[in-house]
């Protein structure tokens, strides 16, 4: 059989995947859960995506990074609230080599809404309470797994 020599490198390396997958997904929850006021008084006063969310630059990169700070900055100018609840599920490592990395699973959330309460726009992740099913491509950056890409598509649950 496999020796644990063999395999304790390979969960070590998936550990760190799934952790940097987790930690990303907390710190754009985190973000989007700040109220949007302040937020939105300093993108129209000209701050940046990077002055406001520096956290995502640490888990998120080029294609992923440009796409979290728009919809960030969308539901901000949206002037809407973040998801109050969300649930990571149960994240996979569906693929791994030496220097990248697929994460497949499910996030269910409880969607933005406006000011009355009312469900956000579909494409700022309004609509209620509902998943996301998909996949996340990870790559070694100086040492520090970092979403590259992403592909999700809404589910009804997870």
């Amino acid at each position: 059989g496999m020796s644990t020599t063999t395999s304790a490198p390979v969960n070590a390396a998936q550990t760190a995947v799934l952790d940097a997958w987790e930690s990303a997904q907390q710190t754009l929850y985190g973000y989007l859960q700040g109220p949007w006021q302040q937020d939105r008084a300093d993108l129209v006063a000209g701050e940046t995506s990077a002055d406001l969310w520096p956290k995502l630059a640490d888990y998120f990169t080029g294609i992923a990074l440009q796409s979290e700070d728009e919809f960030l900055v969308g539901v901000k100018q949206g002037q809407l609230n973040g998801p109050t609840t969300y649930n990571l599920g149960h994240p996979a490592v569906s693929s791994l080599t030496a220097a990248t990395a697929v994460v497949t699973g499910c996030i269910y959330d409880s969607g933005t809404t406006t000011a009355a309460g009312n469900p956000g726009p579909a494409d700022l992740d309004g609509g209620g309470a509902g998943g996301y099913s998909g996949s996340w491509n990870l790559q070694l950056v100086s040492g520090s797994w970092k979403v590259t890409t992403f592909k999700t598509s809404s589910v009804s649950k997870c």
